[in-house]
């Protein structure tokens, strides 16, 4: 039964094998010196469904490139951006290909690699401990562009933000003014433009909020009011005033006591003058002539001239870039006065959902 068993899984292997060898080889007899790429890509496209592994990533890159050459731009886009979404810059096995259709297609895909506006690594960029109390002006969103795009980031019909972005890592700072009102998803649109092709990446963004009643009184979370508070200065001003108590019974005096204010006296150290000429108070004469050990004028500025000229040369310091954290949630916790007067705290989690890039067409 084992045998059995092992011979099986060996013939399946084997029949992998030569199902992936046998599409790649189907596939080159439409394609060579006379080429016929509409039944190249009619024989793929039914063909794709039943690969598996690397075998669909080489298959996706060819589609691309036979709706190329067919003239179909829109499914041409479609495929690209689905190939780029699922394996980044990655490039797919094509050494199969005889020699014409290797050098066309190497120029087509360089192409693709050094225009498509591809966004990865899309995280929110933490400056402080998750928790911390009250809500900043803006959440900041880093992400990595493979190549330089015109941008467009908007809420709904409302653009927030526009420009022009090199290759690398940018920020996107998105308002939270109004997000915190309520729980529920808000969808920010970042658009791409680069050649021909338009790209939209969705900035979803995920608030949960839970609230419980407070403790404190509303009058805690907000600034004292500056009448009938004694500042410090007058409390200070109270402590030094002079009374005096006097305890009477039956009409006679028993105990009187007084309180007084005395100020201290400066405390002073009369120092007599120099016991002679050069010498200061109470040290003992010295044993050597100062003279000796000078230094003169002229050397102790061409040291001074020399430290400060090799100061001067040292350049500044670069500032260094501020320190951040990539996170994929980020919580934080304020208190909201309801209309009734009622306090309460409210804990906010945001999380970045992630979305997928489609092509954008009018």
């Amino acid at each position: 039964m084992i045998r059995k068993t092992c011979a099986a899984a060996l013939l399946c292997l084997v029949f992998g094998f030569a199902a992936a060898a046998d599409w790649r080889a189907e596939l080159l007899a439409f394609l060579g010196p006379k080429p016929d790429f509409q039944r190249a890509r009619q024989y793929l496209t039914s063909e794709v469904k039943n690969l598996g592994g690397a075998d669909i990533q080489t298959a996706q890159a060819l589609l691309a490139y036979l709706a190329r050459k067919v003239g179909d731009t829109t499914e041409e886009q479609d495929v690209i951006a689905d190939y780029f979404e699922k394996y980044l810059d990655s490039d797919p096995d094509f050494g199969f290909l005889d020699d014409i259709t290797h050098r066309d297609f190497l120029i087509y895909w360089a192409r693709w690699k050094k225009t498509f506006p591809l966004v990865s690594d899309v995280n929110f960029l933490s400056h402080w401990a998750s928790g911390v109390p009250g809500v900043p002006a803006g959440l900041e969103i880093g992400l990595e562009l493979m190549n330089p795009a015109y941008y467009k980031i908007s809420l709904g019909p409302y653009a927030l933000e526009g420009g022009f972005w090199g290759r690398g890592f940018h920020i996107v700072t998105v308002p939270v003014s109004g997000l915190f009102e309520r729980a529920g998803t808000y969808e920010f649109a970042l658009d791409l433009m680069a050649g021909d092709i338009v790209m939209r990446k969705p900035i979803r963004l995920d608030i949960n909020l839970s609230a419980i009643p407070s403790l404190r009184s509303p009058a805690s979370v907000l600034p004292p009011a500056p009448s009938g508070v004694k500042s410090g200065r007058a409390e200070a001003a109270a402590a030094n005033l002079e009374g005096e108590l006097s305890l009477y019974v039956g009409g006679k005096l028993i105990m009187t006591s007084r309180k007084i204010t005395v100020k201290p006296r400066p405390l002073t150290f009369p120092l007599p003058g120099p016991s002679m000429q050069g010498q200061k108070p109470y040290m003992p004469p010295p044993r050597t002539d100062p003279m000796a050990n000078s230094v003169s004028i002229l050397d102790a500025i061409a040291l001074t001239y020399k430290s400060l000229k090799g100061l001067l040369a040292k350049k500044a310091p670069l500032p260094s870039p501020p320190t951040y954290q990539k996170v994929a949630s980020l919580s934080f916790s304020f208190a909201r006065t309801a209309s009734d007067g009622s306090l309460s705290d409210v804990r906010a989690d945001v999380r970045l959902e992630k979305t997928r890039t489609t092509v954008l067409r009018q």
